[in-house]
């Protein structure tokens, strides 16, 4: 590689998280050795930096790592100094705007407030959210939030209903009011419209002092799309189409130690 890398960024689900949800060993061991190198680690993930911050102690990591990105991009979380840095938050008056847009499909929502997560429904999508994060699932209708602002919201769902609701976003809604980006098959995202891991980024980067060309990005799915664009980036072998077209690099899949394989080859 010709790029100078002073920070590795990863996302987590489909990137640095196998299908059995574990940081493998290779993955770990490489991840370590970036200090080696003066090189920073980071998380970029839609999750809040509130349960990575647990979640990086049980999956292995928690002494490599040195920032987390969460919200996607929506807030930084120092893991020297314990500062949060929050970024273009969502009004909630525009999250009631969401769920009347999409009041037809059968979906259920949520929203995180640091350590907990609410939910309009207590079903398995939001089950499955809450035990990925290690967060209690508290039941609401989500109207306190109306008059907050807030990171995000998530909307749930099987697979072909997201498909469906991805489709009605993407050829029936204009709004400047926010944007959404698919996560994971089960998760689509609504977010403040200046809002990306790549924006993110750029905060980071003014904090170091340095370059969006000076960090290096894994990702997987759509919602890291600007940063793999914007940085040097790294498409996993699983990766969406739309990421491998636009990455400049490719690696091997999750299952596969991607991330290891990259470093080892072109940065340790």
């Amino acid at each position: 590689m010709k790029e100078t890398i002073k920070l590795v960024l990863v996302d987590v689900d489909g990137t640095l998280l196998n299908s059995q949800m574990i940081v493998t060993e290779k993955n770990k061991q490489a991840i370590a050795k970036l200090a080696q190198k003066n090189i920073l680690f980071g998380i970029a993930t839609g999750r809040t930096p509130y349960a990575v911050n647990h979640l990086i102690h049980h999956w292995g990591i928690a002494d490599s790592c040195d920032l987390i990105m969460g919200f996607n991009g929506g807030a930084t979380l120092n893991l020297k100094t314990g500062e949060l840095r929050q970024y273009n938050l969502i009004k909630g008056e525009y999250l009631a705007e969401v769920r009347e847009t999409f009041k037809d499909f059968n979906v259920n929502y949520g929203i995180y407030d640091k350590e907990t997560y609410h939910c309009v429904l207590d079903d398995a999508g939001a089950r499955r959210v809450c035990k990925n994060n290690n967060l209690p699932l508290i039941v609401d209708d989500l109207s306190y939030y109306n008059d907050l602002e807030v990171e995000k919201m998530l909307m749930m769902g099987e697979p072909e209903e997201i498909d469906r609701a991805q489709s009605f976003y993407e050829t029936k809604v204009r709004t400047n009011h926010y944007k959404a980006v698919r996560s994971t098959p089960r998760l689509f995202e609504f977010l403040n419209p200046e809002l990306s891991k790549s924006k993110g980024i750029e905060e980071i980067c003014k904090h170091y002092g340095f370059k969006k060309e000076n960090v290096l990005t894994f990702g997987d799915e759509l919602n890291d799309l600007e940063m793999i664009r914007d940085c040097v980036g790294v498409a996993m072998g699983n990766a969406n189409p739309k990421i491998k077209e636009i990455a400049k690099y490719q690696t091997l899949s999750n299952d596969e130690d991607g991330i290891a394989y990259f470093l080892e080859k072109n940065i340790l």
